[in-house]
């Protein structure tokens, strides 16, 4: 198995696509941070709802908030990277053929794709700990423009741990159901196309929330789906380091999934997708698109 991981690791490492979505993934987070900064340095002297806006993108800067602006980076826009990510290091075997020779050498398939999986999520862990660095590193040289001092205690750094590993669970969905589309297409392109399109119909059937109001079983529905659960768990990593989104947006946190059952949820929709991904990559046959 740590073979595999290696080798998977190898080639992963070496593909422009594996590049390019890292740099094009830290370049936004610069911007976005760069953006928050620029609004802030001019924030205007007003009450209400403006104001307190502002003051959470100027704590979205400062330590420790950054690290919630870097982890809600990889929650958000980079659940979609996370996305064609997978899609191109499963689907590519099949296009360029060397699906077939790798399970020649060895033909325990479970392993196999067990292994891309893991290595797929240590690279993800890899690009969120470089975006976490990067975003404090600009911390650093912006506070003392914001006339904040760098200050970072060790309860930061143990939230900066926990926060991390369950930016990454909240990945884990998404990868493993991209991952079972593309072996159901046998193509990259499937793999893309059913991974965004569900991401965006989560997106949609988000903008439903106020059926919830209705109670009963609509509540039930809307609260078992991955999106609003996720929710959960990103809030909790943006409250570990002092930011409030509820008090800028209307956010009900009554509403909201417990943080058990957000990370239960979690857990039976990645278990699903494995599972589906396994008993599919066990009966397919593995030859390319067609």
């Amino acid at each position: 198995m740590i073979n595999l991981i290696r080798a998977e690791w190898l080639k992963l490492s070496r593909r422009p696509l594996s590049w390019i979505l890292l740099i094009l993934f830290l370049v936004l987070l610069v911007a976005q941070i760069l953006t928050q900064f620029a609004l802030t340095l001019g924030m205007p002297v007003r009450s209400g709802i403006v104001s307190a806006q502002f003051e959470e993108w100027r704590r979205g800067v400062l330590f420790p908030g950054i690290f919630a602006t870097a982890l809600s980076h990889v929650n958000g826009l980079g659940g979609i990277f996370a996305v064609i990510f997978a899609a191109g290091a499963i689907g590519s075997e099949y296009s360029w053929g060397t699906l077939r020779t790798q399970l020649a050498r060895d033909p325990a398939r479970d392993r196999y794709l067990l292994a891309k999986l893991t290595t797929i999520m240590l690279m993800l862990a890899t690009a969120t700990l470089l975006a976490t660095l990067l975003a404090a590193l600009l911390s650093a040289v912006l506070s003392p423009i914001l006339g904040s001092a760098i200050s970072i205690t060790p309860g930061d750094l143990m939230n900066l741990i926990v926060a991390t590993l369950r930016a990454l669970y909240v990945l884990l969905p998404y990868v493993l159901l991209t991952a079972y589309a593309t072996l159901l297409t046998r193509s990259v392109l499937g793999g893309v196309a059913i991974g965004l399109s569900y991401i965006i119909v989560e997106t949609g059937f988000g903008a439903l929330a106020l059926l919830r109001v209705l109670g009963g079983v609509w509540a039930l529905v809307y609260n078992l789906t991955i999106g609003q659960n996720i929710n959960t768990l990103t809030l909790m990593n943006r409250h570990a380091f002092g930011l409030r989104p509820e008090t800028t947006a209307p956010l009900d946190l009554s509403q909201l999934p417990s943080p058990l059952q957000a990370t239960t949820v979690v857990a039976v929709y990645s278990a699903f997708f494995l599972a589906f991904a396994l008993i599919l990559f066990r009966r397919r046959d593995i030859t390319g698109p067609g």
